[in-house]
């Protein structure tokens, strides 16, 4: 019987913790981290010389930004997000190896839907739209020949749905990690000399290798 004296309070303030971190008027502030890489090694023969050329393609991000969100209903926040990522993607071609460096900025708006399973975890879902400033360097190296370096300039319009998993260790600290996201994105992309192009794409990915996480501080409540 005290066993279940002890637990019926203890299961209270477990319900009550929960319902204080994602109740009306709890704000939440954290910090999104991202990071993607990849190797991918390849050969390829010449029947004709008999010759046998191998490369190696490298391509590594990192992002960072951070963002803050107000529940202004019960399980449901708003918020925004800033966004800076650095990537680069190197070839070994031996005929023609080549570099790309790239900035991207980026800023978002979004809505977030909360299911709770227990005190600690959940699922929250949402639609967002962002914008985003990429700058891309292209270098591309021609054994006894030249050098050439092209710069391309896009801006990016994308809107979507994001799925996430969201736990809470304590009553102020939470983490979340991407399970899915659906968008869609129109871009502009301006090359000088090289010229324009616009495009419309749509993407779905679900827990690929590209991992973003977020750590975030609750309070308000």
């Amino acid at each position: 019987m005290k066993k279940i004296l002890f637990l019926i309070p203890a299961f209270l303030l477990a319900f009550q913790i929960s319902k204080a971190q994602t109740e009306k008027g709890s704000q939440t502030l954290g910090v999104n981290v991202s990071f993607n890489t990849q190797k991918t090694n390849s050969t390829a023969g010449d029947p004709s010389s008999g010759n046998i050329t191998s490369s190696t393609t490298k391509f590594t991000s990192f992002g960072v930004g951070p963002s803050y969100s107000y529940f202004i209903a019960d399980k449901l926040d708003i918020g925004a997000s800033l966004g800076y990522n650095r990537s680069s993607n190197d070839n070994g071609y031996q005929s023609a190896p080549s570099s790309q460096r790239q900035h991207d900025y980026s800023a978002q708006l979004f809505l977030r839907k909360y299911f709770m399973f227990g005190s600690k975890l959940g699922l929250r879902a949402g639609p967002y739209l962002g914008y985003d400033r990429n700058n891309s360097k292209y270098t591309y190296n021609y054994p006894n020949v030249a050098t050439v370096i092209n710069s391309t300039k896009t801006d990016n319009y994308n809107g979507g749905v994001n799925l996430g998993l969201v736990y809470y260790p304590s009553k102020n600290v939470g983490l979340s990690a991407t399970l899915a996201n659906v968008s869609y994105s129109h871009s502009k992309a301006d090359s000088g000399t090289q010229g324009h192009a616009t495009s419309n794409s749509f993407n779905a990915n679900f827990i690929s290798n590209n991992l973003g996480l977020s750590l975030f501080y609750v309070f308000g409540k």
